[in-house]
């Protein structure tokens, strides 16, 4: 893990050039707080956090809830070949789009649809009342470049986190995690990510035989974003799913303050329970600060 947590910092570093420079002067940090029973906690106060970076204490944090912030959201969809053998893409669309006519609701809120077999195809950003006339180009096709679209979703629609205008970023990745056509890593693509600020729900849609190195990938990339890994996905489980994605979405707190003086363009943060507190924290060890 440390190893891999290198190369995110390298690849991170190696992309702060195409970043935007923002004059914002506070972060802003997404955090999904549940109890020991994985209900999420409600009324969540400063003082039942203890954040730190590099080992130094932030002491002034404001939070902010996911239902008071615009969302931006992005589906990606995966139609390729082994989609199609497990046989559920159309209770997946089906399930997807109640999903966003349910969750987008606010006049700032805007979606994008993205399908990706061995191509991408993205929609347009979608605000609420453009909804009804979208088509997904559902063509299931050979090959696999999962990578290269969390890559493009991240840089050609969400782009850089802007501080001055907080906002709820989430991506719901739908997909067995198989990757055999990209041109970029695991660890690339998700960098993209981490850049974007975004929340990565990972819903693996793979059910048969033994878990795998998609499965894995997956994990990964919602541990690391944030965000939450669904597995042993069935039909009869998405609208269940859908429904938990959205719960997690609406009730993320957010941390906000100023970074601790720092010439670093990566900054790891580290955010724990406030001792006698029994809260499950995730978050996104990086962030991309760039002044």
């Amino acid at each position: 893990m440390r190893q891999v947590a290198i190369a995110i910092f390298a690849l991170l570093l190696a992309s702060v050039g195409r970043a935007q420079d923002s004059t914002a002067s506070k972060v802003l940090i997404p955090l999904i707080v549940t109890d020991s029973h994985k209900e999420l906690v409600s009324g969540l106060k400063p003082s039942s956090l203890v954040v730190s970076e590099r080992k130094s204490a932030v002491t002034e944090i404001d939070l902010l809830h996911g239902l008071d912030l615009p969302l931006e959201l992005g589906l990606l969809i995966d139609t390729s070949g082994s989609e199609r053998d497990y046989g559920h893409m159309n209770e997946i669309l089906a399930g997807a789009k109640d999903f966003v006519n349910h969750i987008v609701r606010g006049p700032e809120d805007r979606v994008f649809f993205l399908t990706f077999a061995a191509t991408t195809q993205a929609t347009a950003w979608l605000k609420k009342e453009q909804l009804n006339g979208v088509s997904l180009d559902v063509k299931l096709g050979r090959g696999t470049a999962l990578y290269d679209s969390l890559a493009m979703a991240c840089k050609e629609r969400m782009g850089p986190r802007d501080w001055n205008h907080p906002t709820r970023r989430v991506l719901v990745i739908i997909s067995d995690g198989d990757d055999n056509l990209s041109h970029i890593t695991r660890d690339e693509a998700v960098s993209q990510a981490l850049m974007s600020g975004v929340v990565i729900f990972a819903v693996d849609t793979h059910i048969f035989g033994n878990p795998g190195r998609g499965d894995r990938v997956l994990a990964y990339w919602a541990k690391v974003s944030g965000g939450e890994f669904f597995a042993g996905f069935t039909p009869k489980e998405i609208p269940k799913t859908f429904s938990r994605v959205m719960a997690l979405s609406e009730g993320t707190y957010f941390a906000r303050y100023v970074p601790p003086a720092s010439n670093d363009r990566v900054h790891e943060v580290e955010v724990k329970a406030a001792p006698k507190e029994k809260l499950e924290i995730s978050y996104p060890r990086k962030y991309l600060w760039v002044r």
